[in-house]
């Protein structure tokens, strides 16, 4: 169970993960699987690619299930006026009282998928919101999968007892309630079905025993594995547990952590720092494990789509002789002020309110668009969320440094904003305008340029406080890019840090939230990556005709090697792309899944 599937509905990496975990092991003859998560209002659109048809009962009718919900606790009524917008019809209590749901199932890269379908009013509202993390429904969305996931077990164990899994699988806190609900139901009639929680990332929701009881968990006993045991325990005991001596009531997280089987973090320095402290500590340590992420991008596969879709920027050139530099002098120049007309994409209607505020001085348009740079120049890339998380401070401080020493340097930043980040996105506009000739900010989905942007940046910047793996880090990587980032959770094993690996190294890791060496890494990476161009280009260029640019290579080692091979960044992009080949396939990272599975499976 999730809430996030690529191909369907997807906002972050989780979506990534859930997604190739699956399709990597949709085909292994020992496991059957299929994927549980809300529409989040895609049933309509994916019908006919998916072959998407509604579950039928024994008699042949559409499987409606259906119960008692409590919008009003989870805050909607039907004075909402997004509410009532959309459902004018809604004039008693009553009417919100009830929920009705459908299971549409479908097929997706040979992954069975089942989505759950609102079907009434406040159903439809739910789970249907084309949001995932919608802030008006989010809550509502837990507890509505949660009760539609009851339903539907109950209906499985009475007639369809071939269809009982063998394990529950979720992903992240959203479908802990669910996790509970369906346990519940198995445990009634003997069934002891394990289960595995993956951790993608902590964000610490806290929520009291009454939040469960209205996500339809009820104080039957479950098997939980607690500590080394599997005992019986009620849904008060389990949260006494989770609580402890502390003040805070427990959070979903730990609450999810406590109750699976088997815990597993996306990366061992993610488990160990973060998730064994904060999610149980001895209650969970000896069931813990991790499963790298990985990646699916092709890197000769997305040059020949990146050079077909542009061509006509690029002259005589051909596929097999345009280079990174090539692209980038289009892509910052021209290609960089002409998106599609709908992009980029953003979905919340108050995210979009903000950009129109926000987006009223050149090069930036109220519709999210940007002008183009007016001249070419090394490019710094960063992606992501706009989240505290990503530390995107940090590099605002080192910003002015750089462009001391490279003038004409370029920073992009492509953001995927929330409601939940609307202040974050005020402030990086303030510190963009002070630079509208080295920076440009992209709020939203930009599909047409986002492979693009990889395939002609010279450098990819992760400044995060914290990431729990961080997949745009593979995404880079496997473009050809060298790395720069802070060394938290995933990214010091993902990353192979020059310092410690001087012939295969990969990027530089630098301490979190320390602007002076992110500055010094990004300018000696920059200058790097500025010589390999430069003796591309020519030849014959010598050691004496790149000294003045070499001095400000002040990373030690990196500035050794350059002095002994003037196409080091050509290396190190080598080592980029060949580091996610050999080690962060989804089919390598996806193998450990399996055996995991496996060994829960007795």
């Amino acid at each position: 169970m999730a809430f996030e599937y690529a191909g369907i509905a997807k906002f972050g990496g989780l979506g990534e993960v859930s997604a190739n975990q699956c399709r990597s092991l949709a085909t292994e003859p020992e496991l059957d699987l299929e994927l549980f998560m809300p529409s989040h209002g895609k049933h309509q659109k994916l019908r006919e690619k998916l072959h998407l048809t509604p579950l039928k009962d024994e008699k042949g009718n559409k499987l409606i299930l259906k119960g008692r919900f409590d919008p009003l606790y989870f805050g909607i009524s039907n004075n909402d006026k997004k509410f009532t917008k959309l459902f004018p019809e809604i004039l008693e209590d009553t009417d919100i009282n009830h929920f009705k749901a459908e299971i549409w199932h479908g097929v997706l890269d040979n992954v069975p998928i089942n989505l759950l379908v609102g079907t009434n009013s406040i159903s439809s509202y739910i789970l249907n919101d084309t949001e995932i993390y919608g802030a008006s429904t989010l809550n509502a969305k837990l507890g509505l999968f949660s009760l539609v996931m009851r339903e539907y077990m109950r209906y499985t164990i009475f007639n369809h007892t071939d269809s009982i899994p063998d394990i529950i699988h979720i992903h992240d806190h959203h479908p802990v309630p669910a996790l509970l609900c369906c346990k519940q139901e198995l445990n009634l009639v003997g069934k002891d079905v394990r289960s595995i929680i993956t951790m993608h990332l902590l964000t610490w929701p806290r929520r009291d025993l009454e939040f469960f009881w209205k996500c339809g968990v009820n104080n039957e006993l479950m098997l939980v594995k607690i500590g080394t045991l599997r005992l019986w325990q009620r849904m008060r005991g389990i949260f006494a547990i989770c609580k402890g001596n502390d003040d805070a009531i427990p959070t979903l997280e730990k609450i999810g952590c406590a109750i699976a089987d088997k815990v597993i973090a996306v990366s061992e320095n993610f488990l160990h720092s973060d998730i064994i402290p904060n999610c149980g500590g001895d209650i969970i340590r000896w069931k813990c494990d991790f499963t790298w992420n990985g990646c699916d991008w092709d890197y000769q596969k997305h040059r020949s789509m990146v050079f077909n879709r542009f061509q006509e920027y690029f002259g005589s050139k051909t596929e097999e002789t345009i280079k990174s530099w090539d692209l980038r002098k289009e892509f910052l120049t021209k290609i960089l002020g002409n998106l599609p007309a709908d992009e980029p994409r953003i979905n919340s209607s108050e995210v979009k309110a903000v950009i129109a505020e926000e987006f009223t001085d050149l090069p930036y348009h109220p519709d999210g668009s940007v002008d183009p740079f007016k001249e070419d120049g090394p490019l710094v890339l960063v992606t992501g969320r706009v989240s505290p998380q990503k530390g995107i401070e940090t590099i605002f401080s080192a910003i002015p440094k750089v462009i001391d020493v490279i003038p004409n340097v370029k920073f992009l930043f492509l953001m995927v904003p929330t409601p939940y980040s609307i202040d974050d996105l005020r402030s990086y506009m303030v510190f963009a305008r002070k630079y509208p000739n080295n920076v440009r900010f992209i709020f939203g989905i930009a599909g047409s340029i986002y492979l693009l942007a990889h395939l002609s940046a010279d450098l990819y910047c992760c400044p995060s406080r914290w990431e729990p793996f961080g997949i745009v880090a593979l995404e880079a990587m496997v473009s050809r890019l060298p790395i720069i980032a802070t060394s938290v959770g995933g990214l010091k094993e993902s990353i192979l840090h020059i310092e410690d690996h001087p012939s295969d190294g990969t990027g530089i890791l630098v301490p979190v939230e320390h602007s002076d060496y992110l500055r010094y890494g990004i300018i000696s990476l920059l200058k790097t990556m500025q010589i390999a161009e430069q003796k591309t280009i020519t030849p014959s260029l010598a050691l004496i005709d790149v000294a003045s640019l070499i001095e400000y290579i002040v990373h030690p080692v990196l500035h050794s090697q350059v002095k002994q091979d003037l196409l080091f960044g050509e290396k190190i992009r080598d080592n980029a792309l060949k580091r996610v080949e050999t080690t962060f396939r989804w089919k390598t990272v996806s193998m450990k899944l399996k055996t995991v599975y496996l060994s829960l499976n007795y």
